[in-house]
């Protein structure tokens, strides 16, 4: 893959490049695998996690540690029954939806009619989120106080923060078939442009942008 073009193509400063080619070659190789790994469990076991779960837990490694790997990212505001849980003063609160409301079914965008803590509605979100711990412990440490960084031109979105960079790009294999591509550290999920901090971890975990490294077919869409 071509990061000089893309680097260029959104503007970012050429004294920039060599910094950026050397954190997206080592995200690529911490990435190696993990899409696989991914799917695995969500194709797979997703329904086993579920099974696992009791009502109340509020993710995989509350009950079985070993399995972190196939749990989702240990952030407060995403748990075993999603990530739209209340956030008052600001923050999410832990223990979300333990009472079977209406307005918790409501919250149940990913399992329409379910409460967000049944098994069926667990294994619907673990088909979608399993493996997430996984690239979150493969990730990059991000510091709320730093801003982020964002060029964009070109149909290309490069983000860069505390020593990570993100890019986000059409583009086409061989030169054909027309791919969107994400690869780097997830920066867009932990922090906003504008510095607002959209993660909050939970205990004995700190926060990092999750690795990734997404270059799939754009169907329907132009490269």
């Amino acid at each position: 893959m071509n990061f000089v073009k893309h680097l260029t193509t959104a503007g970012v400063p050429a004294h920039l490049h060599a910094e950026a080619v050397a954190c997206l070659e080592e995200a690529r190789e911490r990435a190696s695998g993990l899409n696989w790994a991914k799917w695995k469990v969500r194709l797979f076991k997703a329904g086993q996690i579920s099974r696992l779960l009791a009502w109340g837990d509020e993710r995989l490694i509350d009950v079985r540690p070993d399995l972190a790997d196939w749990d989702i990212a240990p952030m407060v505001n995403i748990t075993a029954h999603g990530d739209n849980v209340p956030w008052p003063d600001g923050r999410p609160a832990p223990g979300a939806w333990l009472d079977d409301t209406r307005e918790a079914r409501a919250a149940n965008y990913w399992c329409k009619g379910e409460h967000p803590r049944s098994q069926k509605s667990r294994k619907a979100w673990y088909r979608r989120n399993a493996g997430e711990y996984r690239a979150w412990r493969l990730g990059a440490p991000v510091d709320p106080t730093q801003p982020v960084q964002v060029w964009r031109g070109g149909g290309v979105t490069v983000r860069r923060h505390n020593g990570a960079w993100m890019v986000l790009a059409s583009d086409r294999w061989l030169g054909l078939l027309p791919v969107r591509v994400r690869i780097g550290y997830e920066i867009d999920n932990v922090l906003r442009d504008d510095g607002i901090r959209l993660w909050f971890p939970i205990p004995w975990h700190d926060l990092r942008a999750p690795v990734t490294w997404s270059v799939l077919p754009a169907f329907g869409g132009k490269a």
